[in-house]
């Protein structure tokens, strides 16, 4: 089950696999992030423009 924050509607940590884990999602995180991923996982059902997406422009804001 997933669960949002009632104020802004971002997703917070929450048990699955029957409490065996727990998700906590990146964005709600207020902290360095040291890890870094180390898989993609269902790549069969990706996007089809889901490839190389380190290759395009990035913006570290909203461009003007």
């Amino acid at each position: 089950m997933k669960a949002f924050c009632s104020n802004c509607g971002s997703a917070l940590p929450n048990l699955q696999m029957e409490g065996k884990l727990l998700v906590v999602p990146a964005g709600s995180l207020d902290t360095e992030l040291e890890k870094r991923p180390n898989a993609h996982i269902f790549t069969s059902n990706k996007a089809s423009w889901d490839e190389s997406l380190e290759e395009i422009k990035s913006f570290e804001r909203f461009p003007e």
